[in-house]
């Protein structure tokens, strides 16, 4: 059995979108872990170029690299759980950089609750860095609160600063297969589920610039967006149709530790063993 603190830190990559992987991965280097906790990066490209390996480190144990056929980010992202044997899970985008103690927080919240997610800087090409208009108050968040947010475009979050307990990401089925917003749609879902914590202390630098994603006009096309939207509220509306929970069990106990030798169906199963329904909580 893999040992049940660990965090498994996820990074969905593609040929072109490598160039900041070095500044990541010093930055992952330079957190200050709980006591007996680590890390171990997962990095999935986007795609079979080998390009992005390039810029990792061959000697150091804690860094898995994995490629496929192209998806997007959300299907990268899911190829990337088959590499992951953490208790827990952090996705960090390829651009960005994790702040000092980011994963220690995160690990503190996920004691208490089955998932967080925390402020972030955006980074700007100049150098400064400006924080969030929108955070919420730091601690519990409230019920449904990001759900009203989404539906009325003004969530206050970065999504892409989510971790939570490995066995929830699996009983949620991973992050949602949507062409953008995936991080928004796995957040919903997880608030619909369980509750959660906001972290307001930064965790991470969130780059700014022409070459990511989301800056292509691309993405944003009206139809597009508004079909990821919709399918975000049917997902939420259904989980809460149906009165689907899910009960945390400990990130500290050895029953909850993943085995790595275990097939994913298996370790999604796992997860599902937490869900409840209707009347079942």
């Amino acid at each position: 059995m893999a040992t049940p603190r660990l965090i498994s830190v996820v990074t969905a990559v593609f040929d072109g979108g490598h160039h900041y992987l070095k500044e990541l991965y010093a930055s992952l280097c330079a957190q200050d872990m709980p006591d007996g906790w680590s890390w171990e990066w997962c990095v999935q490209e986007d795609g079979n170029s080998g390009t992005p390996k390039k810029e990792l480190p061959d000697d150091d144990p804690r860094v898995h690299y994995g490629t496929g056929l192209a998806g997007r980010a959300a299907v990268t992202r899911n190829m990337a759980l088959s590499q992951a044997q953490g208790i827990v899970i952090r996705n960090v985008d390829a651009d960005d950089v994790l702040l000092p103690g980011a994963l220690s927080r995160d690990i503190d919240a996920l004691h208490r609750v089955a998932w967080c997610v925390s402020a972030g800087l955006d980074l700007h090409e100049d150098g400064t860095t400006v924080p969030g208009p929108y955070d919420p108050p730091n601690g519990p968040v409230e019920p449904g609160r990001f759900y009203r947010e989404q539906a009325e475009d003004r969530l206050s979050v970065l999504a892409a600063n989510l971790a939570m307990h490995t066995d929830l990401i699996w009983s949620l089925g991973g992050w949602m297969a949507l062409t953008g917003a995936e991080t928004i749609a796995t957040l919903l879902a997880a608030e619909a589920v369980t509750p959660g914590e906001f972290i307001a202390e930064p965790s991470m630098l969130y780059r700014k610039h022409s070459a990511q994603t989301t800056a292509s006009a691309d993405y944003w096309n009206p139809q597009e967006d508004e079909a990821r939207r919709r399918l975000i509220q049917m997902r939420v509306d259904a989980i809460h149709s149906n009165r689907t929970r899910y009960l945390p069990g400990s990130i500290d106990d050895d029953d909850s530790a993943v085995d790595p030798s275990v097939p994913p169906e298996a370790r999604q199963a796992q997860g599902l063993s937490r869900m409840t329904r209707g009347n079942e909580a």
